[in-house]
């Protein structure tokens, strides 16, 4: 706004004077909106604050503990333009952050809050804040247990032993070492390691713990079978069989047996006629043709796996061993001994004996004709038929008898004879 002003002196001169005055206008900040920042801890984050007003307005901040940022310093930086630069974010650096704008006219302000984001820590892919695993180690040879811990930010590793020893990350002795990683590296285990440890993870979001109880064991060989790998027996229809399966070793291994079917046991399992014993040995009870097959024995322990195996094949078909091609003659009122199977018993004149002998007592000529002997078992039946009985003149007695090949007897006077 110009205006003129009229002045006199004392020689009565007139002075125009011309005078230029401003007036003032207060700050305005551009889009006043809440605004919530978010940054994952140890990163940088910038906070915009633009304001206008006449004259320009001074910008300042406030941090979240209502103290004054100043213009610069290792942790905060405020730009020309009014924008705070925050470094290497961390927890304490989250909450509202005020800007203020003023001049002679006024002031205004925006608040923006800041979240650093953290994750609290993993171990070994762990979910929760505890977690305990069983870790087996074998005397004086080297065993590395592993505490990968994961977060944001980076999480601190300790490891404790017992006695309450604490083995920081990293750490470096002769028999003990903790790798920046946070494995723990024993060099060579004794029986007195046997314990439990702990490996803690620490950062901003929290804690995690994985107890580990290590068991430091002796050498551990691979199992020895005793006897054969492989063995065959003959199925016992109908009675009580045992399939051993013993190892030999230090420490005993893991029994598992295998059905034919494809189906595992494990120790102490039953299933239809079958029962695991704690011993390693298998029962199976009441044995049909239809258990025949392959069984598989398998023993596991830390150092390896071995395989036992046994055969069941079914029983042999019966086999008649005496065949004859041609009658057999013998003389009225003789006896005469046929091949039967069959348990002892007597009928009258007849008497089957326990190997099988059909004993014929006072044979008469009304003994003649065919006489059939089976045999038979679970597995197959075997018939031999038409076996003829033929009674010749007296004083003569001719025998066909088939042993390995044909061999013929001639008697000439009456006697007792038997075939066999």
């Amino acid at each position: 706004i110009a205006s003129t002003v009229i002045a006199f002196s004392k020689s009565e001169y007139i002075y125009a004077i011309d005078c230029l005055s401003a007036v003032a206008d207060p700050p305005r900040i551009q889009d006043k909106n809440h605004k919530v920042i978010k940054v994952f801890y140890g990163e940088t984050v910038s906070l915009r604050c633009t304001a206008k007003g006449e004259p320009t307005p001074v910008i300042t901040w406030m941090s979240p503990t209502n103290r004054v940022i100043s213009s610069s310093s290792d942790k905060y930086q405020v730009l020309n333009d009014g924008t705070l630069v925050v470094y290497k974010a961390q927890r304490f650096d989250g909450g509202n952050y005020t800007c203020t704008a003023r001049n002679n006219a006024g002031q205004d302000h925006r608040v923006i809050r800041v979240e650093v984001l953290v994750t609290p820590p993993v171990i070994n892919g762990f979910r929760g804040t505890t977690n305990t695993i069983r870790v087996t180690a074998i005397r004086d040879q080297r065993k590395m247990v592993d505490c990968a811990a994961k977060g944001i930010p980076t999480p601190r590793v300790m490891w404790v032993l017992p006695g309450n020893i604490i083995l920081p990350a990293p750490y470096y002795s002769s028999r003990m070492t903790v790798h920046s990683n946070g494995t723990l590296d024993i060099r060579s285990p004794k029986r007195t390691d046997t314990g439990q440890l702990a490996c803690i993870a620490r950062n901003e979001g929290g804690e995690a713990k994985l107890m580990i109880n290590l068991d430091v064991k002796e050498v551990v060989e691979r199992p020895q079978i005793r006897g054969p790998k492989t063995d065959s027996m003959s199925l016992t229809v109908g009675n009580v069989m045992t399939l051993n399966c013993s190892y030999e070793g230090n420490i005993l291994p893991h029994v598992t047996w295998i059905l034919p079917n494809g189906t595992p046991m494990l120790s102490g399992a039953r299933l239809s006629k079958f029962y695991h014993r704690p011993d390693g040995s298998l029962i199976i009870t009441n044995p049909s043709v239809s258990e025949a097959g392959m069984y598989r024995c398998l023993g596991r322990n830390s150092a390896g796996l071995v395989e036992h195996t046994i055969t069941l094949f079914p029983g042999k078909k019966p086999e008649i061993s005496n065949r004859y091609t041609s009658p057999v003659s013998v003389m009225n009122g003789e006896s005469i001994c046929g091949v039967i199977l069959s348990r002892p018993q007597r009928a009258g004149r007849y008497t089957v004996l326990s190997n099988g002998t059909l004993a014929i007592q006072q044979a008469s000529v009304y003994d003649r004709g065919s006489y059939v002997c089976r045999a038979g078992n679970e597995y197959e039946a075997f018939a031999l038929i038409n076996q003829q009985f033929s009674f010749p003149s007296p004083l003569t007695m001719t025998v066909y008898v088939k042993m390995y090949r044909i061999v013929y007897l001639h008697i000439f006077y009456p006697r007792k004879y038997c075939l066999t």
